[in-house]
């Protein structure tokens, strides 16, 4: 195949007051046409800036400083040697490509001993062709210069002027087109075979014809890359008005004010690009796009302004698709949705995909190839079974291992963190972080070293050949101990919160909108010890569920019983004494921390609130005393009262270890670094007889509050010298850590984590869910995990609840859940999870289509039905399953009126005549209706039910359609909720015995 994209030694940095930001340092990587590249890494590891830089989209204080990025597409190239004068190149661009390589070799200090005769073969392949710059002495002089031992990187210096020179423009034709150009024929007459476009050196206003038209992008958040002011319809149209229908203006300030001014009499060419809006926007997956036109972002769902988003992107079919973390914030289930969309459309289109990620999983499912990045550098390239199967770098192997999966009962994350930018390590810039690293990895550049077969091009930058992988995650990992699960402590019965809807001041004293039933109606236990993880798509009711648990935002209905105690019950002042056993660890850290406050400050708030921290009279000091160099019975301690405030307690005791140690003539006295220690030495002819020690936890509360807070630091994992940092100049990992130790603060027993893990890289999420892990065990923690990514379920939690819109639809212990699913949504859930092997066989996948329903108004008895795959026919109904699935559609449909009738019937006339979908008294609406709604034939009754409705339709009459269809189709899966019942195992499913 070949390339359509390459990059070339690029190197973009960042100015700052402290130092240039080497965001991308020097990396090569093509992308072939057809071919899907995955771009993995931490955060902070230059992915996305490199993907910007491809496309010159770094603002300041950015700049791409080095390297070339090139676009190999010979209609492109051909309309841009058009449009801009003086764009062509007079030289081959394999003949500047290979001097560019020598320039990068000399000025490394490699090739010097080959580099004259390749130079000397460049000027003789240059004989037979124009040569306007003299480029071929230039190169001549520079192996002459080369040969008499001048110094390599000044040879590369006058290289670099001469081939500068030489390369007077942006666009590269091929022979036979170059010598036509050459001779003043016209551009638009002249048949170009091959072009390549240098897109470092294009104008900006060359690069405006490239984006949109042949690269196009998807940005990572959705919510903020759409333009919440304007209609979803104009933004996908924008970028067809600009690249296909030639309304592409010249940037002046004239132009500009026409832009923002109202438009007078509409746009031109509206028809025909709103009929292509339409076209992709069904094409990427949204239902009824007429009518969704003229809506706007917030009024569609997260995965549905993700599919908008791709239209854009795709909206003039791009040769090149750059996919900037996709799926980072959505569900599995729609993560699959928009894989496998991505998926169909590269393979409907022919595109390039270069797929920037950190979830590994995506990666293996997704990708052909893969690079991995690591602090501004590619560390190692290969095909995307080779990457997994045989990773040769120490990261490499080190992020695959930090994945959760079924057989790991212990972590292993990677220490510490991504290198300064700035000042970055001589060497590998890993070395600080590998666990095999030597000593010659900090000195000089690293080589890329070849592995695997002959046949495969899989290169590390790494010096070893290999590494004992047997070595890694063995010092100091323990698997954790099996937790003792008590009694239940959070018992929630019919727990309902409703919010209630105002659309205006008069909506609160005249008539009721309906209420959103965000939880509805949830009973459960949560075990003393035990993690209980909460799962579903985003939109369920997990997180408003726990927020209610802890009253946070108080239940509409229901009860929730904290240890023996209900907590509706209580006044404000009990509740928040009550808030001191029971705290929550939130979503976003970047969020949920005060940007004004230190990390010292806010982990200190709550100890303020609640008065701590405080001794309890009933509880017993006791030192547990180690000498050296002196006798046990010379050295006495005293323990304060108030050490408990600092020290935990156990069955009503604290011991204090105190080492005393005596070594010439001068005594050591080894206690907790929070306590305060004093001693009183006795001496006889300047020999110590005897040691006296008081230990106690200081003063004043604010010196008390002070010592928790660094000893909640270092149980975290955190330096105390990041007491007095604040939220910004933290990693998000780091973040996290800080509001586990805010939750902490108050010694609680229970905590609500909130998605705790959600947005971090695999590392850090590594080192989080171990350290939840090692608290729970330290101090007898119960958790409530609420999570949409299953794999960190599966490895953190004891049982499992499934929730859908407001309801749990099944419980069970988690290796029984994810045995034997019984709830088909709880199937559809695990059937999304990416799997991380390249292997693995995904063609079983259930990919639920459509959305989570408006908690408004949720569908009658079973809330899945909507989408379920396994909805139950009528008993008298001979249909198949699938069939029936795209009946129910079909029904919800025509229910909501959501069919563009006028629309249907316009493709009808314009697509001409129309098969007729019955054979007696069919029509070409009906044949049209038959052909989007159903993938296979129907038959008998449910014909029968389906052409007549598809005759009331066409009469206008929506009733009688959808009273035909209720008739004939309706499933006992509407006509009653099934409710959750008892059990180890139940599930809120007509298909499960246990039901109710």
């Amino acid at each position: 195949m070949t390339d359509l994209l390459s990059l070339s030694g690029l190197r973009t940095q960042f100015d700052t007051k402290r130092g240039a930001v080497k965001a991308v340092n020097g990396i090569d990587i093509t992308i072939e046409e057809g071919e899907t590249v995955g771009l993995v890494g931490e955060s902070g590891s230059g992915k996305s800036v490199t993907a910007l830089s491809a496309m010159d989209l770094v603002d300041d204080p950015g700049d791409v400083v080095a390297g070339r990025v090139s676009f190999r597409d010979a209609t492109l190239a051909a309309d841009i040697a058009a449009e801009f004068d003086g764009s062509v190149v007079p030289y081959p661009f394999e003949l500047v490509d290979a001097v560019h390589e020598i320039i990068a070799d000399l000025r490394v200090g490699d090739g010097s001993d080959s580099a004259p005769s390749e130079l000397r073969g460049m000027a003789a392949d240059l004989a037979d062709h124009d040569d306007p710059a003299a480029l071929a002495a230039a190169l001549r002089d520079a192996a002459d210069h080369l040969d008499d031992q001048a110094t390599p990187s000044g040879v590369a210096d006058a290289l670099a002027d001469a081939i500068d020179d030489a390369a007077d423009g942006f666009v590269y034709l091929d022979a036979a087109a170059r010598e036509q150009f050459d001779r003043g024929a016209d551009v638009e007459t002249i048949t170009v075979e091959e072009g390549v476009v240098d897109l470092t050196d294009a104008p900006e206003e060359a690069m405006r014809k490239v984006r949109g038209s042949e690269m196009g992008m998807i940005f990572q958040d959705p919510m903020t890359s759409l333009n919440p002011a304007v209609t979803v319809g104009e933004q996908v149209a924008e970028s067809l008005r600009l690249h296909q229908y030639g309304e592409r203006k010249r940037d002046t300030w004239l132009n500009a004010v026409r832009e923002i001014l109202p438009k007078i009499g509409g746009k031109e060419h509206d028809e025909e690009v709103m009929a292509d809006v339409v076209e992709i926007l069904t094409e990427v997956g949204i239902p009824e796009a007429t009518t969704r036109l003229e809506e706007y972002p917030h009024e569609f769902s997260g995965g549905m302004r993700q599919r908008v988003l791709i239209a854009i992107a795709l909206a003039c079919q791009p040769s090149l698709l750059i996919a900037d973390e996709p799926t980072t914030a959505l569900d599995v289930t729609i993560q699959a949705q928009i894989l496998d969309l991505i998926d169909d459309l590269q393979a409907e289109f022919g595109m390039s995909v270069l797929m920037i990620t950190h979830d590994l999983g995506v990666v293996a499912e997704t990708c052909d190839r893969v690079a991995v990045m690591y602090a501004g550098e590619i560390v190692e390239e290969g095909p995307v079974e080779e990457i997994f199967n045989n990773p040769s770098h120490p990261y490499t192997y080190t992020l695959l291992e930090s994945i959760p999966t079924e057989e790991k009962d212990r972590l292993t994350p990677i220490e510490g963190n991504v290198p300064d930018l700035i000042d970055m390590p001589e060497g590998c810039h890993f070395a600080d972080r590998c666990p095999w690293a030597q000593p010659e990895c900090r000195n000089g550049d690293i080589p890329f070293l070849q592995h695997g077969p002959d046949d495969v091009d899989h290169r590390s930058k790494c010096v070893l050949e290999e590494f004992d992988e047997s070595e890694y995650g063995t010092d100091g990992v323990t698997s954790t101990t099996e937790s003792d699960i008590g009694e239940p402590i959070v018992e929630l019965r019919e727990m309902r919160k409703y919010y209630q809807q105002e659309d205006g001041l008069l909506d609160r004293f005249v008539g009721e909108q309906p209420s959103v039933k965000a939880v509805d109606g949830v009973s459960l236990d949560v075990y003393e010890g035990e993690t209980l993880g909460l799962v579903g798509e985003s939109g369920c009711g997990k997180s408003t569920a726990g927020r209610a648990i802890l009253h946070l935002n108080p239940p509409t209905d229901g009860t929730v019983v904290y240890a023996g105690e209900e907590l509706g019950d209580l006044s404000k002042s009990e509740l928040r004494e009550k808030r001191k056993d029971m705290q929550m660890v939130f979503q976003d850290p970047m969020s949920s921390l005060d940007p004004r406050m230190t990390v010292g400050q806010t982990i200190m708030e709550p100890l303020k609130i609640h008065g701590l921290p405080e001794t309890d009279p009933d509880v017993v000091m006791r030192a547990a005393v180690s000498t050296t160099g002196i006798s046990a019975d010379a050295v006495s301690v005293d323990v304060a009262d108030n050490v408990d405030a600092l020290l935990e307690s156990t069955d009503g005791e604290v011991v204090v270890p105190v080492e005393v140690a005596v070594e010439n003539g001068d005594v050591t006295v080894d206690v907790d670094e929070t306590l305060d220690v004093t001693t009183d030495v006795t001496r006889e002819d300047g020999r110590i007889t005897s040691v006296h020690v008081d230990v106690s936890a200081g003063g004043s509360k604010r010196t008390l509050r002070r010592r928790r807070v660094l000893e909640l630091l270092e149980e975290v994992g955190l330096d105390t010298s990041q007491y007095g940092r604040y939220p910004h100049e933290l990693s998000g990992g780091q973040r996290q850590r800080v509001g586990i130790a805010r939750s902490l603060a108050v010694d609680p027993d229970f905590i609500v984590a909130d998605e705790p893990v959600s947005a971090l890289d695999v590392s850090v999420q590594a080192q989080i869910i171990n350290l939840m892990e090692d608290l729970q065990e330290e101090f007898g923690l119960t958790y409530l995990f609420i999570a949409h990514d299953l794999s960190v379920v599966r490895h953190i939690s004891d049982r499992v609840a499934v929730m859908y819109l407001g309801e749990v639809v099944e419980i069970a212990t988690t290796d029984d859940l994810f045995a034997n699913p019984k709830h088909p949504y709880t199937n559809a859930l695990l059937s999304a999870i990416p799997e991380p092997d390249p292997l693995a066989e995904t063609d079983d996948r259930t990919i639920l289509t459509g959305d989570v329903p408006s908690p408004i108004d949720p569908p009658s008895g079973c809330h899945f039905r909507t989408r379920c795959p396994a909805i139950i026919p009528p008993a008298d109904l001979e249909i198949e399953q699938e069939r029936y699935r795209e009946v129910m559609f079909y029904r919800q449909r025509v229910e909501s009126r959501d069919i563009d009738l006028e629309a249907v019937r316009e493709e009808v006339i314009a697509e001409g005549e129309t098969p007729r979908a019955v054979a007696d008294g069919g029509s070409d609406l009906a044949a049209a209706l038959d052909a989007q709604f159903f993938d296979g034939p129907l038959s008998g009754r449910a014909r029968e039910a389906v052409d007549e409705s598809y005759r009331h339709l066409d009469d206008g009459d929506w009733a009688a359609a959808e009273a035909v269809l209720a008739d004939a189709f309706e499933s006992v899966c509407e006509r009653s909720d099934p409710s959750l019942g008892d059990g180890e195992h139940p599930a809120a499913c007509h298909l499960s015995p246990d039901a109710e």
